[in-house]
């Protein structure tokens, strides 16, 4: 045995406790103040800096609004020196204004409520140069205005750094396509609004004129004015409708703009007529604010899409916007990599993503690509090899040839794949367009019935009647809110991490069924830990010292150990050999070994009955015993588990509230599986170990080893055996089988699921394999997913029941000629509005559950 050091009388304990300033968890002793723990340099400057300006109440302003802790703060401040670069800011380049400042809008990360707006906005109020700091919480975005003479943009940014807020230009793509769509639509609200006003006062005046008496030649102009101005609202703003109704002709598809356009067009006519003729009603100030409100209408539905879609964009933005790019002469600068060619250099230094997908031309390094593959260990990688971007280069920098970028790029791929979900038109979504189809079909004809009908008495009231109908008429909710739903829902779980490849999720989840479990990383840590059964601490103490040079979670669970003894971990630890199932190193003059019973055993080791006793009782805590020798004697057995997940209990239990089934399938051992289903509460019936791929892949698709399916007359479930030993599985038919495991390692069971869910692995091959990936980890968003499953389905069914309902009432009433087209303008507008608000206000998602999560 090694000499040790006598101990100190009294160690200090050693606890995890929450830094102050961001709240993560910190290693600390249990006697430290709490005002002296922080996580890092950087949460401590922070913490000062704040206390320096006398915001002491920014905490307590903080955690009043429950927005949790703060973000944590990383000491990069080098980096900001690109914000004096105006290449580098793109669309976020400094404007000068008349005074000499100048401003700019940037996208700020780490925002959680107005706390953090407050501390920003009152940090510019301390600091010489920095004039105007205005913070827009609805997009994340700031306004910066400041004095170039005293302050730069780069000390700006570092200095939100400090407080733990990150600044970076804003996005280019998508927004630029947004702003020009959106300026296009309040151009076109803002021109039917004029119409519409104006022609609401000329009218005013022609009622009147009515009662007090206006000059006929007064009233002829007025007359021509009003209708110029509903014309006008019709054949400018009003364009679109007829737009997409001559397309619906075209390819002969029914749609919303046919009815719509037709009863502009009547109305238009009609009331032309009637204003040069001067008799019967004039419709111009009917036709401009039904064009208002309509491309009102349109404006909301295309805002909400375009939020669903940022919510995406945005949590997939995880590849790097800027890249230092290598010019001809061997000189760098840093440029936005939507800027980059193909066949331009760049160089990526190490710890630092790759931000494009290219092919290294010089240096060697280590690849981290658990991004993409779910790959836990990082993979060497020179010159010749390819690289991709959001990958994380290890150690060393290396210069890559540009092959594609952005949505070029496979990580760009997985985001076009979540992105069309949101297009995507599922079972519920293609009844609804059937409907919607029928609808406008039958609306016509009613339209033209209606005319015939009341044609004897007059064509001008009975172009009003008809008129009136296919005005009031208008399957809002079949053609707008039943994919809007869809949309929402999908970016509501976009924004908690939950990226949703395939629209259709919702409805197969609403109906409840069979739910299997992986267990390594899905219903566990999938961080192993250690626990001494038998044996020396210091023993303990030594196998971390070697195992500290290895790359593997159980050396890793072994050095945290060793780091809780309270003991100093010797320093001239050597690793010597690295086998699968141990280690051999060397501290001093004695031989250290770490590894399985199987491996000292091939050693030529004899175990004795203590160790052995160890061993089992090991087994049957279903934890694997891992040994340690010193100088060829065995002197500890650590019992290596990996503990269930916090939330797993509660997941379980809320799931079969449910109406889920929910069982285990593993490739662990079938002891350990039953251990943890034991503490589940799920029956061993319905937990199997010991399985391949290939068995969980048969399971999922109900082979006739694992379900047994029962039939209506059956009282009893009928149970078969599992090949690989005496589990059983009894099954009924249920409408949905789920399969929520690792998204590499599972693939194939996920794919072959009704719905499968990856909690664990890459973006990309998750998403490949299963329609939801949950990038946070956490199976409480399962529940949350379930959840808003039953919620869109709800509302879906909500909005068809609502929009059919009203036109049915309003078709009738238009019919019989109880509304007019005024009344009709009216109503219209209102009820799309109404149906759209309902959608959009309707709870999708769970708010409770996450908000909890995020604090």
């Amino acid at each position: 045995m090694i000499e040790q050091s006598n101990a100190p009388e009294k160690i200090r304990e050693r606890v995890t406790r929450p830094c102050i300033h961001c709240g993560e968890p910190s290693d600390s002793y249990a006697d430290q103040p709490a005002e002296e723990i922080f996580c890092c340099n950087g949460c401590r400057g922070a913490y000062e800096l704040i206390h320096g300006w006398g915001l002491e109440s920014f905490y307590g302003l903080r955690d009043q609004l429950g927005s949790g802790a703060s973000t944590r703060v990383k000491d990069q401040s080098s980096r900001y020196d690109v914000f004096d670069n105006e290449e580098f800011l793109g669309p976020s380049k400094p404007k000068p204004q008349d005074d000499g400042l100048l401003s700019t809008e940037l996208a700020v990360h780490g925002l959680h409520c107005a706390a953090c707006a407050w501390l920003i906005e009152n940090a510019a109020l301390r600091t010489p140069g920095w004039n105007v700091a205005r913070v827009k919480m609805s997009d994340h975005t700031m306004r910066i205005v400041f004095d170039p003479t005293a302050t730069t943009l780069s000390s700006i940014a570092r200095l939100l750094d400090r407080l733990g807020y990150e600044l970076a230009p804003i996005s280019t793509e998508r927004d630029q396509h947004f702003q020009n769509e959106n300026r296009r639509h309040l151009i076109q609200i803002a021109l039917a609004g004029f119409c519409a006003a104006n022609a609401m006062w000329i009218a005013v005046a022609l009622y009147a004129g009515e009662a007090y008496g206006v000059a006929a030649e007064h009233r002829f102009f007025m007359r021509m004015i009003g209708t110029g101005l509903g014309v006008a609202a019709v054949l400018f703003p009003g364009r679109t409708f007829f737009t997409g109704a001559l397309a619906s002709l075209k390819t002969r598809v029914p749609h919303m703009d046919l009815p719509v356009a037709l009863g502009l067009s009547v109305g238009t006519v009609v009331g032309t007529v009637n204003a040069i003729t001067g008799e019967g009603h004039l419709y111009f100030d009917s036709l401009a604010v039904l064009v208002f409100l309509l491309l009102i209408g349109r404006w909301i539905q295309f805002h909400q899409q375009h939020r669903a879609a940022k919510a995406v964009d945005l949590l997939l933005r995880i590849t790097p916007r800027h890249a230092t790019r290598v010019n001809p002469d061997q000189t760098t600068d840093t440029v936005l990599v939507d800027a980059l060619q193909k066949d331009d250099l760049v160089r990526v230094g190490a710890n630092e993503n790759i931000p494009v997908d290219g092919e290294i031309v010089d240096g060697n390094t280590s690849i981290d690509r658990s991004l993409l593959t779910g790959e836990s260990l990082p993979v060497d990688a020179g010159a010749g090899e390819e690289v991709s971007a959001g990958t994380l280069n290890l150690l060393r920098p290396i210069d890559v040839r540009v092959i594609a970028t952005g949505r070029d790029s496979r990580i760009g791929k997985v985001m076009r794949s979540v992105e069309d979900a949101t297009s995507e038109k599922i079972p519920i979504v293609q009844f609804a367009d059937s409907v919607g189809g029928i609808f406008v079909i039958v609306v016509s004809l009613l339209a033209a019935g209606s005319f015939l009908w009341w044609a004897p008495q007059g064509w001008s009231l009975a172009a009003s009647h008809a008129t009136a109908l296919l005005i009031v008429a208008c399957p809002c909710a079949l053609a707008l809110a039943t994919p809007l739903a869809i949309a929402v829902s999908l970016g509501r779980a976009a924004k908690h991490k939950v990226l949703i490849r395939d629209g259709n999720t919702f409805g197969q989840l609403a109906r409840g069924g069979t739910i299997w479990f992986d267990k390594t990383g899905t219903l566990t840590s999938g961080r192993p830990d250690g626990k001494l059964v038998w044996g020396s601490p210091t023993a303990v103490v030594l196998a971390g010292a070697v195992e500290r040079q290895c790359n593997h979670p159980v050396a890793n669970a072994l050095v945290r150990m060793a780091l809780n003894s309270g003991q100093e971990m010797p320093a001239d630890a050597v690793l010597e050999k690295v086998d699968r199932q141990g280690v051999v190193g060397r501290i001093g003059q004695h031989e250290i070994m770490v590894g399985s019973a199987g491996f000292f055993r091939n050693q030529g080791f004899g175990l004795g009955q203590e160790v052995q006793d160890a061993i089992s009782e090991c087994t049957r805590t279903a934890s694997s015993p891992i040994l340690v020798s010193v100088g060829g004697i065995v002197e500890a057995v650590i019992g290596i588990s990996d503990p269930l997940k916090p939330d797993a209990q509660e997941t379980i239990e809320l799931l079969r509230k449910r109406r889920f089934r929910v069982g285990i399938l593993s490739g662990d051992h079938p002891d350990i599986v039953s251990h943890i289903a034991a503490q589940l509460g799920i029956s061993p019936d319905d937990s199997f170990g010991g399985l391949s791929p290939e068995e969980k892949l048969a399971a999922v698709r109900g082979d006739a080893r694992f379900h047994s399916v029962d039939n209506r007359e059956q009282t009893t479930p009928v149970t078969t055996t599992h090949s690989n030993g005496n589990q059983t599985l009894s099954a009924s038919e249920n409408p949905t089988t789920v399969m929520i495991g690792d998204g590499a390692n599972d693939a194939a069971a996920l794919a072959a699921a009704d719905v499968g869910i990856a909690v664990r692995g890459g973006a990309e091959v998750s998403l490949q394999a299963a329609p939801v990936f949950i990038a946070s980890g956490e199976l409480s968003s399962v529940t949350d997913l379930v959840s808003a499953s039953k919620r869109t389905d709800h509302l879906i069914r909500t909005a068809l029941a609502v929009s059919l309902a009203y036109n049915l009432i309003a078709v009738g009433l238009a019919m019989f000629g109880k509304i007019s087209p005024l009344i009709a303008a009216i109503l219209m507008p209102i009820s799309s509005v109404s149906v759209l608000a309902l959608t959009l206000a309707w709870p999708t998602y769970p708010e409770r559950q996450s908000s909890r999560r995020n604090k």
